[in-house]
């Protein structure tokens, strides 16, 4: 034994000696690299699928995805992972508006507002935006060119009818004598905004074409379309797996003939007061009448209840086409004539105010019977902000005056909205979700108690990078 540890000792000691004196570096031990995963802890996690709130939640990000979501034994947050302590806020989708104006030509070129509003638009927690009526291409360029701090922009491509072109300068009648108005187009025109003509022989797939090649999420019929144009456009649309959603009445084609077409959604609650002329009527006012007034005229509250206006909203419920109220556009546009000093009738203040009550209760029928709500504001990119239709303003609408609870107005403004704008962002938007982008809003108060609490905004996230509202809203906008 002896023998055998001296000849141990002597081949072991002189390598160790050997190895000290070679000059060669000794081995480090590497410092494992951080995970990349962010791990959000702790919070009260609404997820907009449409489950309860789950208390001590624990969401895992990873990249621009959401990796894992769910109570704290269903997601195991890794060792070296970013970990963001939130206990006792509440964690929820990004929000959505699906109905916004983002791009206007200002004394020939792009307002500055465009940069200032996007970034406040997501210190609100809002992440994505529709632009419903724009220049797609032109829009989608300037947002690019924004980065990161910026909500999802998708842009619908407007298409509208001859008469929205060229409407013949006949003029129209009133109190006041013959009223000249220049076609709508021009004045869409002007702003930078790119609107399709479309006449009823028109190939329809050359019109889907030119929309996809600008960049555009889908179609937004606008005006001056008839049935078999409306038919046509979303066949076409359809084919190219693009939406198809237009105004409640797209003149003199009616909500409820755009609906059994197949159009995906229809906008704007005073529309429905199209359903209330026959389609002679209908085709009579948009050659020679005045839209606005005619709606002023019969767009009343216990009109709402008429069965042709019901029977629309049926029939929307039955198919499943979506409705995009936009009520809180309507009543900044009501408080600018009650604020004005000098009061002078017009037909703007007599449709304004008639469109006002109609479309609540317009509204309130259509959630009654089960029709899909989006929640789209109609909010514009300038002008000063208290004058601006908001998301956050068109929720508190549809709680206070329309009757939804908090939680299905956050679906209307998440999950339902993501499924309202279609394509990509049904499939990767709207709920916290493995594999879903890692759009995400931490608030400091629960919105289910009160939907005013959305105010409440800590931090958002989109695409797994985190903005404060304060970095937002200064100009710094950094990570």
């Amino acid at each position: 034994m002896r023998l055998s540890f001296s000849i141990l000792s002597f081949t072991v000691i002189p390598t160790l000696v050997l190895s000290a004196c070679s000059g060669t570096a000794p081995r480090l031990r590497e410092t494992p690299a951080p995970d990349p995963t962010i791990a959000i802890i702790g919070a009260n996690l609404w997820d907009g699928t449409g489950r309860a709130p789950v208390a001590n939640a624990v969401t895992l990000v990873r990249g621009d995805r959401i990796i894992c979501a769910g109570a704290a034994g269903e997601c195991m947050v890794p060792r070296r992972a970013r970990v963001i302590d939130a206990r006792g806020q509440w964690l929820i989708p990004g929000l959505i508006d699906s109905h916004v104006h983002m791009l206007f030509l200002i004394g020939g070129s792009a307002s500055e507002e465009l940069s200032l509003d996007l970034h406040d638009l997501m210190a609100q927690g809002i992440t994505t935006v529709r632009d419903m009526g724009t220049n797609p291409a032109e829009l989608l360029r300037r947002v690019n060119a924004m980065g990161a701090a910026a909500p999802r922009v998708y842009a619908m491509q407007l298409v509208a009818g001859r008469r929205f072109f060229f409407n013949g300068f006949r003029g129209t009648a009133t109190a006041r004598g013959r009223v000249f108005r220049q076609p709508p187009a021009m004045t869409m025109q002007a702003l930078g905004w790119t609107p399709i003509l479309f006449n009823p022989d028109d190939d329809a797939d050359s019109v889907v074409a030119v929309a996809r090649e600008a960049g555009a999420l889908g179609l937004k019929l606008y005006a001056q379309l008839d049935l078999e144009s409306v038919k046509k456009l979303v066949a076409a649309a359809h084919r190219a797996g693009m939406p198809v959603w237009g105004h409640g009445w797209v003149q003199p084609a009616s909500a409820l003939e755009q609906a059994l077409a197949g159009q995906d959604g229809v906008v704007h609650a005073a529309g429905f007061a199209g359903e209330l002329f026959s389609k002679e009527e209908r085709d009579t006012l948009v050659n020679d009448g005045n839209l606005q007034m005619a709606t002023a005229e019969v767009a009343t509250v216990g009109a709402v209840h008429d069965p042709r206006i019901l029977d629309a909203l049926d029939s929307m419920a039955r198919i499943g086409t979506f409705f995009e109220p936009t009520l809180d556009a309507t009543r900044h546009s009501v408080a600018y004539f009650d604020s004005k000093r000098r009061h002078i009738p017009s037909e703007q203040e007599e449709y304004v105010r008639a469109a006002s009550g109609f479309g609540m209760e317009v509204t309130r029928e259509a959630v009654r019977r089960g029709v899909r709500i989006s929640a789209g504001s109609d909010h514009v990119a300038y002008g000063p902000a208290n004058e601006r239709a908001s998301l956050l303003g068109e929720l508190g609408l549809l709680v206070d005056s329309i009757g939804l609870s908090p939680r299905a107005a956050l679906l209307a403004a998440t999950r339902d909205a993501a499924r309202a704008l279609g394509g990509e962002p049904a499939r990767r938007l709207g709920t916290i979700e493995a594999g879903r982008y890692a759009d995400l809003v931490l608030l400091s108060k629960n919105p289910l108690s009160d939907i005013g609490n959305l105010e409440s905004v800590e931090w958002v996230m989109k695409g797994g990078q985190i903005w404060r509202p304060g970095q937002l809203r200064s100009g710094i906008a950094m990570k």
